[in-house]
């Protein structure tokens, strides 16, 4: 099997669409037909005006995408030509435009690529199927192309995944290359018998050894491979994948089974490869977990594919790398780690090896950019990359944001990303710990400075506590200002954080001759995204100042005394005795982990 360009049809239509495409030699006789698969790539839709007669069985608009999805309808493969024909039909046709009555373009009614195997004129004709191969690997661009190669396949089973078919496929690659008789070919009944066996095996694959789907990062697609994923354990008892390459390379090789046998590193390679052609990705990474106990939060992603000459010519580490990855020692735009990830019209940066980023947070990232205003001065005590920063000065058109990040990979990303979308005038970078780096920079502040902030963003997590008394030290003194305050919380214990977490900014306020007159009101709690099982990540908007500061009344928050917390459009004020939620700090000032387990 190989992924090709299709047109999509309804099942009724396909033997006619079939027809007037091979009329016009348009249709890819290298494939077979197959019922479309639920992970098609769907590229173009036709509109339900254009089909057949002028009636459709599509009602709804993005319909023609769930009948793809749930097999109700025929991909026949096609040529460059026809995919190019059908591209122009639909441009160029308005809803109401009948020109292309009764042509083949009315019967389809969408284009785009997946799987199929291939035809039984391919697989019997040595030079075509070798031909058809290279014309594969040419396109998808990805591949090394094997020059001397007989690829025979006879796929029969269709309920594989696209990436179980990518991992039979470079097993048969791989059996293909290594058992070619004197006349350079292969033994059909072999292979057939091979493939057959390889089939069910990998379908029994657990999904934590053989994911149904990959998950691609960044502007360039990216593909990143779960930690467990297509793992080779180097050390007894192996895993089920490991297994079967030691099975499969055993039989080729008629060896004794070895867990370190050189060529499953090889055959992992070249999985890599081929998934990376699949998802027409330019290198394959494998997922890292972040160390909870690291200060810097740096990322535990590792490239595995491809690899520079300097490893590859390194059999050892080579192996090693192909497995669990390597670091670039670069870091930059022009290092291998290097990747941008657009949202929202901005542009984030970053060596994807050495700093963590989570997609989770995107529509938290918009909304706090449209809490910022035009006038205001913000600080991001916590800035990574820019995460919240970018949309400060983009989106919420600050006045200037400081931006405090103490990892130094961060910064050069903070950095390059504050130029790169030209808003580095109005952004000041303060590198090292925050509440050292703010403590200095209030030590000079006169009064009236910018420096003391109207909004301020503390996404650290699990907690931010820590930085909670510098925050409100540099909060403006006049009429005090907005916290932005991240923590991973106890589901059942969202309410009772957020009074907790009003009561405790009033007693640290109280500690400052300026603010001990101040109150804290939580105006809305945002759930920003599941962390773990019965935790949320969520964000509290809390003002803290003198209840009559026109911040506060800006917001619509009118009649209230005392401090409390808004839920529903009900104010609750907050108890004196309010008890602690389990995720706050201990009285050392360390929270601990094992409550979210």
């Amino acid at each position: 099997m190989a992924t090709t360009s299709v047109l999509y049809v309804h099942r009724r239509d396909a033997k006619t669409l079939k027809s007037r495409l091979e009329k016009e030699s348009l249709l890819d006789k290298r494939f077979r037909m197959i019922p479309s698969a639920s992970d098609a790539i769907v590229v173009l839709e036709n509109s339900p005006h254009h089909h057949n007669d002028g009636e459709s069985d599509l009602p709804t608009e993005g319909s023609a995408v769930d009948a793809i999805a749930s097999g109700e309808c025929i991909a026949v493969p096609v040529t460059d030509e026809c995919i190019g024909r059908f591209e122009t039909y639909i441009k160029e046709s308005s809803k109401a435009d009948t020109s292309g009555h009764g042509s083949w373009k009315t019967y389809a009614i969408a284009s785009g690529r997946q799987l199929c195997p291939f035809s039984t004129s391919a697989l019997g004709n040595q030079n075509h199927a070798r031909t058809s191969r290279l014309v594969q690997q040419t396109c998808e661009g990805m591949r090394t192309e094997k020059s001397k190669r007989n690829y025979q396949t006879a796929t029969k089973i269709t309920n594989l995944t696209n990436i179980q078919c990518v991992v039979v496929e470079t097993l048969v690659d791989y059996f293909t290359e290594n058992t070619k008789q004197s006349d350079n070919t292969v033994n059909q009944e072999e292979l057939e018998s091979f493939q057959a066996m390889l089939e069910t095996a990998v379908s029994s694959l657990s999904i934590k050894a053989c994911p149904k789907k990959l998950e691609v990062m960044g502007d360039d697609r990216t593909l990143v491979v779960p930690s467990t994923a297509f793992l080779l354990q180097e050390k007894e008892p192996t895993n089920e994948f490991h297994q079967l390459l030691i099975n499969i390379s055993s039989q080729i090789h008629n060896s004794p089974d070895k867990t370190d046998h050189p060529t499953i590193y090889k055959i992992q390679e070249n999985l890599w490869k081929n998934l990376a052609s699949l998802y027409q990705s330019p290198r394959v990474v494998r997922r890292g977990d972040i160390d909870p106990e690291s200060g810097v939060r740096e990322s535990g992603h590792r490239i595995l594919w491809p690899l520079p000459a300097s490893i590859t010519s390194l059999s050892n580490t080579s192996s090693q790398c192909t497995n669990h990855g390597y670091i670039p020692q670069s870091t930059g735009p022009d290092s291998s780690g290097w990747i941008t990830v657009t949202e929202h019209k901005i542009n984030q940066s970053f060596d994807l090896t050495r700093v963590m980023f989570s997609r989770g947070n995107v529509t938290e990232k918009k909304r706090f950019g449209l809490l910022v205003q035009p006038d205001e001065y913000v600080l991001d005590m916590y800035a990574g990359i820019g995460y919240y920063t970018l949309p400060s000065l983009i989106h919420g058109r600050a006045r200037h944001v400081t931006a405090c990040e103490w990892n130094p990979n961060a910064v050069f990303a903070l950095r390059h990303n504050l130029k790169a979308n030209r808003v580095d005038g109005r952004a000041t970078v303060l590198e090292g710990d925050c509440r050292l780096t703010l403590r200095a920079l209030m030590a000079n502040i006169i009064d009236g400075n910018h420096h003391y902030f109207d909004r301020i963003s503390l996404g650290l997590l699990p907690s931010s506590e820590g930085g909670w008394p510098i925050a409100i030290e540099c909060l403006n003194r006049n009429k005090g200002g907005w916290l932005h305050v991240h923590g991973n919380v106890a589901t059942t214990e969202r309410q009772q954080w957020a009074h907790w977490l009003c009561r405790s900014l009033v007693c640290i306020s109280k500690k400052n001759e300026y603010s001990i007159d101040w109150h804290a009101v939580c105006v809305h709690v945002e759930k920003v995204k599941s962390f773990a099982p019965k935790v949320d990540h969520y964000v509290a908007d809390v003002f803290v100042g003198p209840l009559k500061s026109p911040l506060l009344s800006a917001k619509g928050v009118e009649d209230v005394n005392t401090t409390g917390v808004l839920h529903s459009g009900v104010f609750t004020a907050t108890p004196l005795d309010v008890s602690a939620p389990s995720c706050a700090l201990d009285t050392e000032g360390v929270i601990h982990q094992k409550w979210m387990m």
